[in-house]
């Protein structure tokens, strides 16, 4: 690591170098030492006790900072400089004194300090070689760093500096912000020194850094690429945004890292597999995992696999694996014990050896004794990003300079990037161990302890010094917002800038190139044109999609939308939800029969889905075929176990201790719904013949599939077929009354018309008159068709609750046959809801919403 701003030169070639850690320990033999784990030694007695048994990970961070800035604070690292005694009795003090006592038992420091207290304990006959300094004092040095330099000077002298600032140009602008800074001054005029530029992104940034150095070029105002420097914020994606940017224009880039920043995948997978093998898994974890690199299966296969558990939470292409894929598979099973979990890792090790995980297992086996401690393996396994490393630095390139380092070579025009948001000089936030108060107070009493003020004049003379760099141009690019779309606001370094320059606000120095035409642009640009109405589809006025369904022929024909989803055995059936949305939106049915669907990864929730699944899963449990109705007594035993069977099947996440508010109302819910259907069958007296009946039949030649929940046999000899819904029956009353319910003539339809022969079809052929209801969960209300009006306890919602969306649905059938798609309107919705009791679900797709034309001004008037 740079120890900034020290240089020092060569006493042979006369060559510059950063003093760094690496060089001070090579040169003065500095003793190796094991990785300092300070979280080792945070005991109980001291202020963060209860905050490190809370958070013990963060609580080491805060400490390992607070440690580190007392001892930047001291001149000699010396813990008996640290004199809390001074310091009124309050955190301040309290804290202070517990960092000395923390300091004198651990007998070292972490990170590199300790090089730093081997060096300034040495003699100059102890170095390897001669490192005369070529910087001068920097008035914002910590103790510290001072005591350094001080040291290194005594030790091996000064050597000649390069000059403060790299402009030859008196009295000009650039000049004037490269000696003044950050300091007080007089204003300067704006000349043509210096330049800013205002884009709307860092990748519109790099882009236009580009073309501007290679506009240099072509107008001769650089001689040639090795004169344009770039100082650009630090991370990744600048770096990354830039070479591509200049690879496009044909410019090389010197002092790139010679490998970029990269991911690291194996720590990635390590966690992962923790919160696999501690179960319940959620579907998220696992498809991460099915995805991952270096799995023993293809990455079609693994995005295959992934789809399949995120939309219905097991994978079939997963089950149907086999070799090292079904070994890795069969290893990703809850554990109960260390070994259990080892010998499972070592499992996904074998089957996987191309991700490297033995070694990122072994440290957790150390730390492991009788039982596992899932929150502390988590934290160990826990990734790390994998730095940027080297710098590839070669004389023709464009020189690419960092945030926070001193460029290595001057540039006749510098090109600053990211002149927004944290950056220039960056932003220094509160420290997490002293309050800025504390910092004040404890400067007071004379230990130089930094604050966000020090920082902040550090940050900036750091940036005075970069631009030094610059010996005749400076470029500003100023992005509006970051890569997220959030707005931006001006660095400080291009207030202070643009206020030396006699200019009130920073948007008076900014030339924005978005609101100048391309021709006034300092690069050659060309405008795309304008997408059309704005980026909104064109689409026709009437609403009406024809779908151009092929010419086809006698032995081939046309493409047929109600049969896209073809098989060798034919056309699969519709259900009477997907014909639902038919009757809400073509669009969206038709994209339901495409597959063009949402596909976001999200994590389980207790969604209306979930919790319709369980408690029909608890119904048909409690309420077996042929079992006699059980009472109240019986149930209160029974519900308990049967709902936590159903969250073992549907939904095993359930089952994780912080979802326990969640299971207890479940159970409440569970235990009314159940004893409410019991007080139903006792008092219509009806006998359970099946649950979950598959239906099968057509409808006008169109072929359907449904499932009924529960099969009821009346007193009098009827069927009572029924659905399970868990809501409150207003909605659906209303939708029956008016006649839009579709599903209870659907249901008819499969058993008076069946394609499959059954138990119940052959009773409904042999005279056995069929009643539909829907069993509403919320409250316990029975809705049936006009068939039921004299059944107990059962409501019946009309003379035909179906005859509206049955005549809908043949007029939609027959222009979607004939390749016609009707569009939505934004009004459908509440249109729906209040003309025909229909929640309107599938305009919520995105791709649907999207195509909704307008509402007319007949229609608007209506509402």
């Amino acid at each position: 690591m740079r120890i900034d701003p020290l240089l020092t030169r060569s006493p042979e070639s006369g060559a510059l170098r950063p003093v760094t850690d690496d060089l001070l320990a090579e040169v003065y033999l500095s003793p190796q030492r094991p990785d300092l784990r300070l979280g080792d030694h945070l005991g109980p007695g001291a202020p963060w006790s209860e905050s490190f048994e809370a958070a013990p990970e963060e609580t080491a961070r805060a400490v390992e900072a607070g440690l580190l800035a007392v001892a930047h604070a001291t001149p000699y690292l010396d813990p008996s400089y640290l004199s809390p005694e001074a310091l009124p009795e309050g955190r301040a003090r309290s804290h202070l004194a517990a960092l000395r006592d923390l300091w004198r038992d651990l007998g070292a420091l972490p990170g590199q300090l300790d090089t730093w207290r081997h060096v300034l304990n040495a003699k100059a006959g102890d170095a390897l070689e001669a490192l005369p300094l070529a910087t001068p004092d920097c008035p914002f040095a910590t103790p510290a760093e001072g005591a350094l330099a001080g040291t290194l000077r005594a030790h091996h002298g000064a050597a000649e500096a390069p000059p403060a600032s790299s402009s030859d140009k008196e009295g000009s602008a650039l000049r004037h912000i490269q000696d003044h800074l950050g300091r007080r001054s007089d204003e300067i005029a704006p000349d043509g020194s210096i330049a800013c530029h205002g884009l709307r992104d860092p990748r519109e940034e790099t882009e236009f850094a580009a073309a501007l150095a290679q506009s240099m070029l072509e107008a001769g105002r650089v001689e040639s690429a090795s004169e344009i420097g770039l100082l650009v914020p630090d991370g990744p994606a600048y770096a990354l945004s830039l070479r591509e940017a200049f690879d496009r224009v044909g410019l090389p880039l010197s002092g790139l890292p010679e490998q970029d920043a990269r991911r690291d995948t194996t720590g990635e997978l390590l966690p992962l597999l923790l919160v696999l093998l501690q179960g319940p898994a959620p579907r998220t974890a696992l498809a991460s995992l099915y995805v991952a690199p270096g799995m023993p299966w293809s990455p079609e296969t693994g995005r295959r696999m992934a789809r399949e558990v995120i939309d219905r939470g097991k994978s079939r292409t997963a089950s149907e694996l086999d070799g090292p894929a079904r070994d890795l598979l069969d290893a990703l099973r809850p554990c109960d014990t260390p070994e259990q979990l080892f010998g499972r890792l070592g499992a996904f090790a074998r089957a996987a050896p191309g991700v490297e995980l033995a070694p990122r297992i072994a440290p957790l086996k150390t730390v492991t004794d009788k039982t596992i401690d899932w929150p502390l393996l988590r934290r160990l396994a826990a990734p790390g990003p994998q730095a940027a490393e080297g710098r590839d630095r070669f004389v023709e390139g464009v020189s690419f300079f960092t945030e926070s380092a001193l460029p290595w070579r001057p540039v006749r025009q510098l090109i600053v990037l990211g002149m927004a948001g944290g950056h220039w000089p960056r932003l220094p936030g509160s420290t997490p161990f002293f309050t800025e108060g504390e910092i004040a107070l404890i400067r007071d009493s004379g230990l130089l302890l930094e604050g966000r003020r020090q920082r902040l004049a550090r940050g900036l003379d750091l940036f005075r010094r970069q631009l030094g760099a610059a010996t005749e141009g400076l470029s500003l690019l100023v992005p509006a917002v970051d890569l997220h779309g959030n707005r931006l606001s001006p660095s400080t370094g291009l207030a202070l800038i643009a206020h030396m320059q006699g200019a009130e606000e920073p948007a008076e120095l900014v030339q924005d190139l978005r609101a100048v035409p391309p021709e006034h642009w300092p690069v050659a640009a060309t405008r795309p044109e304008p997408v059309r109405l704005g980026g909104a589809s064109d689409l026709p006025e009437n609403g009406v999609l024809h779908i151009q369904r092929g010419l086809g022929t006698p032995d081939k024909p046309g493409v047929d939308l109600l049969r896209l989803r073809e098989t060798e055995d034919g056309p699969l059936p519709h259900s009477p939800s997907r014909l639902e949305t038919l009757l809400v939106s073509p669009l969206g049915w038709l994209l339901d029969e495409l597959g063009a669907k949402d596909r976001a990864w999200a994590p389980e929730t207790l969604d209306v889905m979930t919790l319709g699944t369980l408690m029909h899963q608890v119904l048909e449990d409690v309420y077996a075929e042929g079992a006699p109705v059980p009472d109240d007594a019986t149930l209160t035993t029974t519900v308990p176990g049967v709902l936590e069977s159903a969250i073992r099947r549907h939904a095993r996440w359930l089952t994780d201790a912080a979802w326990a508010t969640e299971r207890a109302s479940l159970l409440r819910e569970a235990q009314d719904i159940c004893t409410a259907w019991a007080g139903f069958l006792r008092d219509t007296g009806a006998k359970v013949l099946h649950n979950e009946i598959e239906l099968k039949g057509d409808h006008g030649g169109l072929l359907l599939h449904g499932k009924a929940d529960c099969l009821l046999k009346l007193p009098d000899g009827r069927i009572l077929v029924v659905d399970h819904k868990r809501s409150s029956a207003g909605g659906r009353r209303e939708r029956m009354a008016r006649g839009w319910d579709l599903q209870v003539a659907l249901y008819r339809a499969m058993l008076e018309r069946p394609s499959e022969d059954t138990a119940l079809t052959r009773l409904v052929a042999e005279g056995a008159q069929v009643v539909t209801a829907y069993h509403m969960l919320r409250d316990g209300t029975v809705l049936s068709d006009a068939h039921g009006v004299d059944v107990p306890r059962v409501e019946t919602a009309g003379a035909d609750a179906a005859v509206k969306a049955m005549e809908h649905l043949a007029k939609v059938l027959a222009e979607v046959g004939a390749g016609t798609i009707r569009l939505n309107r934004e009004g459908d919705a509440k249109t729906f809801d209040k003309e025909r009791g229909i929640k309107a679900y599938a305009l919520k797709n995105p791709l649907v919403a999207a195509f909704c034309l307008p509402e007319t001004q007949e229609e608007e008037d209506a509402q």
